[in-house]
């Protein structure tokens, strides 16, 4: 049973379905054409009655030469060959088959004959046809060896002559008189039967080539096809790994070859936009970083170069406002060294290094607390490993968020929560004033950059906040998607 279900297994597969597909069209455009030879065969004996007809008469005349030997006739043999040969044949007419020697005498007569005088020239024959039995009486022996005849027509009524000779001379002449001539093949009932004896053997041998013929170009032509087909999926694969180096040969210009140039031109404009997309981020970061530092660190630093500034103008003449002034000083580069710290920390992807997820956040959100004043509570639940590319694409989210949070909100407190199991779950939420998500979604990078890293996981991210109540993001996603992506 399991070889069985193995050797219907390999009809799954591409290659074998054209090689079946192959074979069965075969056998159909074969046996179409033996129908089609059958059917022609059909037509012809019914447009061609009267010239098959005659072919017949002329087989019996040299068959009736065997009646004749040396100066003897065999009459009775002869009456029954005339008798016989339309039942014999598969033919049905009105009228008669008579044998006429060589000085046009009748010898015999078959079938529907009304007796009369006796000679040939007494059977009441139209002179064409009495014409046509002195040519053929008069016939070198020679040219009496094939099949040779002559048709007379009055009317509804047919006169066939055929000479009747063997090796050394003309014996006599055969003369069929017929009307309402028929045969029984163009009754289709009775054809049927007669159609299989003529080309049973050639169909069977017509299914049997079929098949070979089939099997051999299946094959051949889907092992190919398949090979081509191989490569596009193994180019398919590396591309989708981010490898858009490898390209897919194919010169051939069919179909299939202009998809492949469809696909490698595919590849080089991803590889393009891949370029792209890096050199944008790297720009969109550089940006805000370049905002931060303008925003907060440039600021600062011009603040602690008026506090110096000042309380160099006052050593000498007032020590207690000297002192002062270098107090604030030293407090702005304090509060900027932390501030350099949290982009430090944005930017340092090694803070994840040596750590799981769960870890990573404790360290991030214990130092971003020191550096903002913002209270943090974290929970962690369940201890499922997470694969990399979730662990870093969340401790990024999380990032994003709580500068957000610093940035924007004006909380105070910030709880967060992580579900670490088959489905990963992080919810960020803040008591700050809110915004309204409708305006700000279009708008913000940060917003967006976060929903790209998680869409890139199959996952999803919610936002939930109003002007005055807090902001929610939660994002998830399940660890199977990430495998099978990997797989």
């Amino acid at each position: 049973m399991r070889a069985i279900l193995q050797f219907a297994g390999r009809f799954r597969r591409l290659q074998w379905k054209l090689t079946l597909y192959y074979i069965l069209t075969t056998i159909v455009v074969m046996v179409l054409l033996e129908m089609i030879v059958v059917l022609g065969l059909y037509v012809y004996m019914n447009y061609n009655t009267n010239r098959m007809f005659a072919s017949q008469v002329g087989s019996v005349a040299q068959n009736t030469s065997a009646s004749f030997s040396g100066p003897f006739i065999n009459k009775e043999k002869l009456h029954q060959a005339l008798n016989d040969w339309p039942s014999e044949l598969g033919s049905e007419f009105q009228g008669y088959s008579a044998a006429v020697d060589h000085d046009g005498q009748l010898i015999t007569v078959a079938g529907d004959y009304i007796p009369g005088n006796e000679t040939g020239e007494g059977l009441e024959l139209p002179a064409g046809v009495r014409q046509h039995i002195r040519t053929a009486l008069a016939l070198d022996p020679s040219a009496a060896k094939t099949i040779t005849t002559y048709t007379y027509n009055d009317k509804s009524t047919i006169y066939i002559v055929a000479p009747i000779a063997n090796k050394k001379a003309i014996r006599g002449a055969m003369v069929v008189k017929a009307e309402h001539v028929r045969f029984a093949s163009q009754n289709f009932r009775d054809f049927i039967p007669i159609a299989f004896q003529l080309f049973g053997i050639s169909l069977l041998g017509f299914f049997i080539g079929a098949a070979i013929v089939g099997l051999a170009f299946g094959i051949i032509t889907s092992r190919i096809l398949v090979r081509r087909i191989q490569r596009i999926l193994t180019s398919a694969n590396r591309w989708s790994q981010g490898d858009f180096t490898i390209f897919i040969n194919d010169a051939s210009g069919d179909e299939l070859g202009q998809l492949v140039n469809r696909l490698n031109q595919m590849a080089m404009q991803l590889k393009q936009l891949l370029k792209t997309r890096q050199a944008l981020a790297t720009m969109e970061e550089r940006n805000r970083l370049a905002r931060e530092l303008h925003d907060s660190i440039k600021q600062q630093m011009f603040a602690v170069s008026i506090w110096v500034n000042n309380g160099k103008s006052l050593i000498g003449r007032d020590a207690d406002a000297a002192r002062s002034n270098l107090a604030e000083a030293e407090s702005l580069i304090s509060h900027t060294q932390r501030e350099l710290n949290a982009l430090i920390l944005e930017l340092r992807p090694v803070a994840m290094e040596g750590k799981n997820l769960s870890r990573a956040l404790v360290d991030y959100v214990h130092a971003w607390q020191g550096q903002t004043g913002i209270l943090v509570d974290l929970e962690v639940v369940g201890e499922q490993l997470v694969p990399p590319v979730i662990e870093e694409a969340f401790f990024r989210i999380t990032q994003e968020a709580l500068f957000n949070a610093a940035r924007h909100s004006g909380a105070t407190t910030v709880k967060l929560r992580l579900e670490c199991g088959n489905r990963v779950m992080l919810s960020i939420s803040d008591n700050g004033c809110g915004f309204d998500i409708k305006d700000i979604t279009r708008h913000s990078v940060g917003l967006s950059s976060m929903r790209e890293r998680i869409q890139a996981l199959g996952g999803q991210m919610e936002i939930r906040s109003n002007k005055g109540s807090g902001t929610t993001v939660t994002i998830s996603c399940m660890q199977t998607e990430i495998q099978d992506r990997a797989n």
